[in-house]
Formats: C-alpha cells, structure tokens, sequence
C-alpha cells in the first residue's frame, strides 16, 4: 500500500478527566452518567451532534432485552428505567410498568436525544459532541490519553480509566489490545441493516396488512427486492404516524469505510425501490413517502474486546449466572447472515434454506442448532460476568455495550439495547470505583460493584 509521512506534531490536550467514554451509544451514555454520580470527573466523547447511538442515529427500536425470556419480570432497571420514565413524561413511551408486558420499549428517538442530554447535564458530565476518538496514546501497558478530531482540530484527552463504547472497540484496536472480530469460521460479522419510517398513508386494517405483507413477501421470492423480511408496514418506534420499518440486510464490515459506504447506498437504493413500486402498483399508497431514513446503517457486530472471559452462545442458551455477574440479558442467539443473504435467509441455522452453498454452515452443518434451540430457558435470563468488559492487555481500560468480549454466538444475544444500557451502567460504576479506590479496573472489589448497582437500582 502507497503511504505518506505525516510531520510530527504538539497536540494540544483538550481536557483531563477521571472516567473518558468513548462513544454515547446505549453502552456509553450510562456509563458516563453512573461514573459521574459516584464522584468521578467525566467526560464523554461523541462522533455526531446528538447521543444515543444506534438508538438515535440509528432509528432502532424498540430497546430489546429488558425482561426474562417470554416474561414480563423485568431483568433490567437502573438507568434504563429512568430513561424509559423520562420519556414517558413527555409523551414518547409507555411507562415502565406498561413496557413489561410488550417485547420492547418502544420510544420516540427525539426524546431520547433530549433525555440523555438532561441527564449528562444533571450528572455532571462534560460532553464533547461532534468529536472523533482517532488514536491513543499510551504509558506503558496503559492508555494515557485519547486523541481526537473535530471542528478544533486534533487535541487529546486525558484520562485515567478509559471506557471504550464505540460499538466497534476502537480505542481497545488503536492502543493495541487483542480483539476478535466476528464468527471464528473466517472473521465474518454479522450483516448490518437500516431502519427507516414510511408515511403518507392510512394505516390498513388487520386483514389488509396481511394481504400487504403477502404481496412483499411474493415480490421478494421473485428477486424484486433485497429485503430479508415484509415488514415494511411494522410499527417498532412509539408513535403512529408513520412506520419503523426493519427489513434491510447488507453484509460487509463496519469498521471498511469502503464497504459502509456500499451499505449505506445499498439500503437507501432497496427503501426507494420499495417506495417507487408502492406508489405505482399499490391501492392506498400514490402518495407515500420516506419520512425519514436512519442516520447511519446499523452494524450488529464487529470487534470484540479480548477479556478474561468471552460470553459464549453456550451461555445464552443455558441461562447462566456468574458470581462477578453485573448485568442480565435475555435475548437469544441471533444471528443475521454475515454474508448478507437476504430473504428468505434469517439465521445461522439448521433450518437454513441455502445449506449446502454456503461454506460456514457446511463446516458447522454437525453443531449447527436448531431455531429451538437458540433461547435461553422460558421466564431466565443469563448473566454479563464483569471480567468481560475487562482487557486481558490495557488495565485501565473497560469496554462497554456490544464490544465486550464474546464470541461471535454470545455477541448474537448481548448486542441488544436494553443490556447494552446495563453493561454500560456497571462499567462507569466500575471507572467511579477503580478512580476512587486508586486500584485499576481488574481490581475493583466485584462484590462492592455488584451492592452499589443494587442500590441504584439495577438488577444483579
């Protein structure tokens, strides 16, 4: 590869903190509120002008993985109820109590962009939007500070417990940690995909939407469109008025500017096919239109951090409980085709239309489980042992939501929301900790983590 020599340079150090998080997704926004209430200087970096991550930028909905499998006790509180109460105070979710008994929290994006900026605000956190974490730089074995770019021009940030939150373990690959990317088989992550909201329609009536949904699912079948489902009429967000439509797959890596660009072209090519045809060829729908598309394209899974442990899909399935446990998830092994193979094509199992083209389920075929097979047990849940946020290389540093360490099964069922939300209120409290104590990350006393989140609140 053709390189350039890039001058050595001062960089200015923009600011000093106790606790920097790297990333105000759902694994990153909690973690900076909960280190800033337990007494640590926090800052928090965000690439775009708004935090939530994929919740925001994204449009996914609705926050997953907040009860037992196939219950309505709940397994996640803290933060996560907090922020679920806010919105409903201004109209853009259910209440707690009435989120238990559906599959997910449902939510208004843009309220949640207002609510986690209260709560940073009310906290105590300093938060650096419009900020790209590029590199770091390290002390040894440790991360003394992470460089970042923005309108300013490149500065860096100094810390002294570091939170990587980035979806994509970032700041863990740049100071050099051993990180995994995707299924073992041949590096390949899961396939990434784009939520996106139709309006300009009346709503149909049951029967209607079934007709709709067979009419897509036909046209699939033909090869008309690229989607992996015919749900473009499904309603994931809170309110009505439109709906939250989530159909696309694009295999590719998210951490390729070259195949993320390709996504997110792809995605808004396959939305506008589907608009053009509905407006031509369907009663009721000349006039609809695309309210809005998805901020970025949502990566399921790419890097993982390396920790003393790696949630497997073994754990999933078994519903397994840690004594270092500091979070709880209960969504099941799932899997969305790496290499991008849409409908009718789901999931990485025994029931896989394409079988024997396909060169992972043709190593796998033996071990390859069954649909039923792929769930925790019915009312449990697993646990998020803490050793998994932690680096076997760089002890100053904690990951958080989908890029703690897990195999390409475990991560299928630990990505979603609502325990990325806990994971990152566990490993801020840790950061508050570890700084308080004056010991690294590894060697917080787990037992005290685990009391402190039970006083505020949250399930362990």
């Amino acid at each position: 590869m053709r390189t350039v020599t890039e001058p050595s340079r001062e960089v200015p150090v923009l600011a000093e903190a106790d606790v920097v998080v790297c990333g105000g997704g759902p694994g990153g926004f909690p973690a900076a509120v909960a280190a800033a209430r337990h007494g640590a200087k926090t800052i928090l970096i965000e690439r775009y002008g708004f935090m939530g991550g994929l919740a925001t930028a994204g449009l996914v909905a609705p926050i997953l993985g907040h009860t037992a499998h196939e219950s309505d006790t709940p397994i996640v509180q803290g933060i996560l109820k907090e922020v679920t109460e806010r919105m409903h105070a201004l109209g853009c979710a259910p209440s707690w109590k009435e989120s238990l008994r559906e599959w997910g929290i449902r939510f208004d994006a843009e309220a949640l962009k207002v609510v986690i900026d209260e709560m940073c605000r009310e906290a105590g956190v300093e938060v650096l939007l419009h900020t790209l974490v590029v590199d770091v730089v390290k002390e040894g074995d440790s991360i003394a500070a992470v460089m970042v770019e923005n309108k300013s021009g490149r500065q860096a940030v100094v810390g002294k417990v570091f939170v990587d939150a980035t979806g994509d373990a970032d700041v863990a690959y740049r100071a050099g940690a051993p990180t995994t990317h995707g299924r073992a088989f041949d590096s390949r992550n899961q396939a990434m995909g784009s939520f996106f909201h139709l309006a300009g329609f009346g709503y149909p009536d049951t029967k209607r939407v079934k007709e709709l949904h067979k009419l897509i699912r036909d046209r699939l079948r033909e090869g008309r469109f690229r989607f992996y489902n015919e749900g473009f009429l499904n309603r994931n967000a809170y309110h009505t008025d439109h709906t939250s439509a989530n159909m696309t797959r694009v295999g590719g890596d998210p951490t390729s500017v070259r195949d993320l660009t390709r996504a997110e072209m792809e995605v808004r090519r396959e939305v506008w096919k589907l608009v053009r045809y509905l407006r031509e060829e369907v009663r009721g729908f000349e006039d609809c239109y695309v309210q809005q598309t998805s901020f970025q394209i949502g990566p399921r899974e790419s890097r993982q951090v390396v920790g003393p442990y790696a949630l497997t899909g073994d754990d999933i399935r078994r519903g397994a409980k840690f004594e270092d446990a500091i979070a709880r998830g209960s969504w099941w092994i799932d899997i969305h085709c790496p290499l991008g193979r849409t409908y009718p094509v789901h999931l990485c199992t025994a029931e896989c239309p394409e079988g024997n083209s396909c060169p992972y389920w043709i190593s796998q075929h033996e071990s390859m489980l069954s649909m039923e097979e792929l769930f925790p047990p019915k009312g449990d849940w697993y646990d998020i042992p803490y050793r998994c946020l932690l680096s076997v290389a760089v002890p100053n540093l904690l990951a958080s939501g989908r890029c703690i360490s897990a195999t390409h099964e475990g991560m299928a069922g630990a990505r979603v929301m609502g325990t990325c939300m806990a994971v990152g209120q566990a490993a801020g409290t840790a950061a508050a900790l570890a700084v308080a104590e004056g010991v690294r990350p590894g060697d917080v006393d787990v037992s005290r983590l685990r009391e402190v989140l039970r006083e505020d609140g949250q399930l362990v």
